[in-house]
């Protein structure tokens, strides 16, 4: 974890398995949306799959505070090419009709760099420029720790501080720097 001090930003790191990152190819990123135009040409190009009008992919902001989006089955960490984040998760897209789209779901899900929920600000900025209806914070916020005990990171369900290996104590502050 970096934090930028000139604008106060928390910036995560690939926190992730090497497995995974050695697996990547971080020269592919993930398809940058500037407009909400850029989603539907995403969706058509890459041949998504519609599942009940909708959409789900990975994303990420970066750090130019730019919105990155790929095929959902693909890591956080190839959508952002090996680089920090000041958000990552799913986001899945409700299309309707030809050309009309919108954000029907958003969540800070990525056990690739684990943010914080307060990573929303960033996520609402960029959005907010795109001209899309989305909702007005993640459908769903994910708080994750890591272990120290046996180095996993863990989801956090119901504010049990409490390690899923290995019954270990968990931080009660995020943990990942």
């Amino acid at each position: 974890m970096n934090n930028n001090k000139k604008e106060n930003i928390q910036l995560y790191s690939y926190v992730g398995s090497q497995e995974v990152f050695d697996s990547v190819d971080l020269k592919f990123t993930g398809y940058k949306i500037s407009k909400s135009e850029d989603i539907l040409n995403w969706i058509k190009k890459t041949a998504q799959e519609l599942i009940n009008d909708s959409v789900i992919a990975t994303f990420i902001i970066n750090e130019n505070h730019e919105l990155l989006i790929n095929d959902r089955h693909s890591e956080h960490v190839q959508c952002a090419g090996g680089k920090n984040v000041i958000s990552a998760g799913e986001i899945s897209f409700l299309i309707e009709g030809k050309d009309k789209i919108s954000i029907s779901e958003i969540s800070n899900q990525s056990t690739g760099y684990c943010p914080k929920p307060e990573s929303w600000k960033f996520v609402n900025e960029v959005l907010s420029k795109l001209e899309i209806e989305y909702p007005n914070y993640f459908t769903v916020d994910f708080d994750f720790r890591f272990c120290t005990n046996c180095q996993t990171i863990n989801l956090i369900k119901e504010h049990i501080f409490e390690c899923q290996v290995c019954g270990n104590d968990l931080d009660s502050e995020w943990n990942f720097d």
